[in-house]
């Protein structure tokens, strides 16, 4: 399956809420269109940021050190 991630500079609600709704947009016309949503941030959201990610049915992917939790994505 195919993925499309919207990276994003801040971790903070209104980032998290623009990558969901530009993600849902990108969907309509970048194909294939099943392709697996994930949104990319530099460092773990707050719980209930990472539960509207998963509530969307998207994939989450953060920084952590070295390293990005979440990858590859499934």
């Amino acid at each position: 399956m195919s993925s499309l991630y919207e990276l994003k500079g801040s971790s903070s609600r209104n980032a998290v809420r623009m990558a969901i709704g530009q993600l849902l947009d990108y969907r309509r016309h970048v194909p294939p269109k099943d392709a697996r949503l994930v949104v990319v941030l530099p460092e773990r959201p707050e719980d209930d940021l990472a539960d509207l990610i998963e509530s969307a049915g998207m994939g989450l992917v953060y920084e952590d050190g070295d390293k990005f939790v979440g990858w590859p994505v499934v």
